[in-house]
């Protein structure tokens, strides 16, 4: 590129002042004031979509926009691949948004929000190792804690990342729905971890009715979402199978 506009070649031939030329495109986004005397306000965001070359993130443009851009959204191939939808890698995504985020969702939502956000990121990041050792050794190399985990991150993805455009239902998700699904799946792992240590044996724990209610809590209508979240909350807070 550089060659054919004959400047100065910067990193793998692209121009020297491609950084700050994407700067200048993407601080235009924020809230801002209109001009003119009725003091209108507003925001302004802008969505970037770069593909680089063989999905390698560290080609220059695509780290010049990372460098800028405030969240980042990596999409997965192999994601896609399995037909999961939204095919967004939740290990490479972030948002340096978080913290000012953190006041709306403890006073709309739940003030453990951020809580079991973080739970859920911790599990799907022991999955990658766990998976890594699987691989090696097989599932059976594992302790019945650490197949737990591999089940319950399963249930994360299949049952809450995934979306299914086409569901009437499940296309859409409201934010409080989304929290009360995230709290009974991660519910659910502390009871499984409890009935564990009393000695209850893996495959009748996975067995449960509870189980296999949480993976149709996506699929249920809003007036049936909530009397059955609230059932499955009581039933995983009393402890009774």
């Amino acid at each position: 590129i550089s060659s054919r506009l004959e400047e100065m070649p910067g990193e793998e031939g692209y121009p020297t002042y491609m950084s700050s030329r994407l700067s200048d495109f993407y601080e235009r986004a924020g809230r801002v004031r209109c001009l003119g005397h009725d003091g209108r306000s507003g925001a302004v965001t802008i969505v970037g979509a770069v593909s680089p070359p063989g999905g390698d993130f560290s080609e220059p443009v695509t780290q010049a926009s990372l460098r800028i851009s405030g969240a980042f959204w990596a999409l997965d191939s192999s994601l896609a691949q399995r037909r999961h939808f939204p095919s967004v890698n939740w290990n490479q995504s972030y948002s340096l948004y978080i913290n000012d985020l953190k006041p709306w969702f403890r006073s709309h939502i739940a003030q453990d929000w951020e809580t079991l956000r973080t739970q859920m990121l911790l599990l799907l990041q022991q999955e990658v190792s766990l998976q890594a050792i699987v691989q090696v050794v097989g599932v059976d190399g594992l302790s019945e804690q650490e197949q737990l985990v591999l089940e319950i991150c399963r249930m994360l993805r299949e049952d809450f990342l995934q979306q299914n455009a086409f569901h009437d239902v499940d296309a859409y998700c409201p934010t409080e729905r989304q929290y009360l699904m995230l709290k009974l799946i991660l519910l659910f792992h502390e009871y499984s971890v409890e009935l564990l240590r009393a000695g209850e044996p893996l495959e009748q724990i996975l067995s449960s009715p509870l189980r296999e209610k949480l993976s149709h809590m996506r699929d249920l209508p809003q007036e049936e979402f909530l009397p059955e979240s609230d059932h499955i909350l009581d039933t995983l807070q009393k402890g009774t199978p």
